[in-house]
């Protein structure tokens, strides 16, 4: 849930902080425009995360429809050195 609220508050910013926690995000406007959003740390690695995440699965999509090599679930479980399903 977006919270919405002035710069100008940032001179209480223990109570723009107090309105960031787990699933909320405080939006900082400058002249009525959002300019900054303050985000808990542990939500922000997780977006990180999830964003290169989607950018490395964007990227494999286009080499394979580019004609890119796949593998087997066999050649990949041997790869990593892992037990074949058969086992």
């Amino acid at each position: 849930m977006l919270v919405t609220k002035p710069i100008s508050e940032l001179t209480n910013y223990n109570k723009v902080l107090s309105a960031v926690d787990e699933g909320n995000e405080v939006v900082l406007t400058k002249n009525g425009t959002a300019k900054y959003i303050v985000v808990d740390a542990e939500i922000w690695q997780y977006s990180k995360s999830m964003l290169r995440f989607l950018a490395d699965m964007r990227a494999v999509d286009e080499e394979m429809r580019n004609g890119g090599r796949t593998y087997t679930d066999a050649e990949v479980r041997e790869r990593l050195g892992l037990k074949s399903k058969e086992a």
